[in-house]
């Protein structure tokens, strides 16, 4: 995001910041998903054996770990920064004829809180967009400490 942030006038902004909000669905998910899942046969495999309790538990954290990065942007981020990017590129863009899909969840619909306009009404996109990088790097933080805990759970178990 710093080269779009730093050098993208408002309206070629919103562009890039709704194409790339409306595509991560397509990677995240799978990346979740497979990481909680994988982690959760590990815990299955690995419990039943005193020499890998530790080992088992620390996948158990692990699923959880990955498993909370979908309430995390459900919850938080999507009322918050997801809606007010949205929303904000929609009023940026709205003369091109882009326009949300009325309320509910979905890449393309208006998921801001009332609090999350008024605070896109007095930002502009580019604070968004620094504020969603910012919000969003917890996800990554959060599947890094993930693997390090299953990784190190591998190779306790020899």
């Amino acid at each position: 995001m710093p080269p779009l942030i730093t050098h993208a006038p408002p309206k070629l902004l919103a562009k890039q910041w709704l194409q790339a909000y409306q595509f991560a669905p397509i990677f995240v998910a799978p990346l979740i998903l497979s990481g909680a899942s994988s982690n959760a046969l590990l815990t299955y495999l690995s419990r039943g054996s005193s020499s890998s309790s530790s080992a088992t538990l620390m996948y158990a954290v692990t699923v959880l770990a990955n498993a909370s990065i979908i309430p995390y942007t459900t919850l938080y981020m999507e009322p918050r920064v997801n809606g007010a990017g949205k929303w904000k590129a929609q009023e940026i863009l709205r003369d091109e004829g882009i326009a949300l899909k009325g309320t509910g969840q979905g890449t393309d619909r208006d998921t801001a809180s009332e609090a999350a306009k008024r605070w896109a009404e007095r930002v502009d996109m580019k604070t968004i967009a620094e504020t969603w990088a910012r919000t969003n790097a917890w996800r990554y933080v959060i599947t890094a400490i993930a693997t390090l805990i299953s990784a190190t759970a591998t190779v306790m178990r020899g």
